[in-house]
């Protein structure tokens, strides 16, 4: 008996779907963070240039886990500017803020509180005041240089992943889709923070971890990172 194409495409739904439930079940349960340490994170520990990359529980996540194999699924920036700590981002929250954000740490954390967190620590050789201060100037001179406000969907950037160029580009949201980690590899890349890269295509979340797959700047590393206990930030997420 053969099977129209409505009902071909019908069976192959269902399918998928099955698979996604069983493999995203199957994520819930062998998440496999035991290597990361956990460190209580205080406000007053983020400095301009710190990363945080997390972890969400929704279908969207469990798919990135279990089929893709990623750990974490979001990545942004964090950016003190006088008293104020911003984050740094391209995110859509619930269609209320969308694009190139920038976001007070304390309203960051509103949307991110359920989430699993990881920092990674930027170090800086001879590090000073006046440093990161430069730093959150390009941050900012760059977010002025590539606004968006945009919402996009891993649909629109998925096919570029299918073949890689080598080359780094700069950004031009004008002919090209991004994800959320290319932004922050860009911003890093302009920034002076990483020396060399390869176009951010060829990279995942999970190689934000500390790092390890850049080239960066002899006066920087990321040698520091862990997951974040956020207690102390609750009262912000209230």
């Amino acid at each position: 008996m053969e099977l129209s194409i409505y009902e071909f495409c019908y069976f192959s739904l269902i399918l998928i779907m099955i698979l996604y439930i069983l493999l995203g079940a199957r994520c819930i349960f062998n998440k496999e963070y035991n290597n990361y340490k956990i460190k209580y994170l205080h406000y007053d520990d983020i400095d301009t240039g710190d990363i945080l990359l997390v972890s969400y529980s929704s279908l969207n996540s469990m798919l990135n886990h279990s089929v893709i194999g990623l750990k974490f699924i979001h990545a942004a920036v964090c950016s003190r500017e006088g008293s104020n700590l911003y984050v740094y981002e391209l995110a859509n929250y619930f269609d209320k803020k969308v694009g190139f954000l920038k976001l007070p740490f304390s309203e960051w954390i509103k949307y991110n509180k359920n989430t699993l967190i990881m920092l990674n620590k930027l170090y800086i050789q001879d590090d000073s005041l006046q440093k990161r201060k430069n730093l959150s100037l390009k941050f900012n001179n760059f977010r002025e240089k590539y606004i968006t406000g945009r919402e996009f969907d891993i649909l629109d950037f998925f096919p570029r992943y299918l073949s890689p160029s080598r080359q780094y580009k700069e950004m031009d949201f004008n002919r090209e889709n991004y994800a959320c980690y290319e932004v922050v590899l860009s911003m890093l890349k302009e920034s002076g923070i990483i020396e060399n890269i390869m176009s951010t295509e060829n990279y995942t979340t999970d190689d934000l971890v500390g790092m390890k797959s850049f080239d960066l700047n002899e006066k920087y590393n990321y040698d520091e990172y862990f997951l974040a206990d956020i207690q102390s930030l609750k009262f912000m997420a209230d």
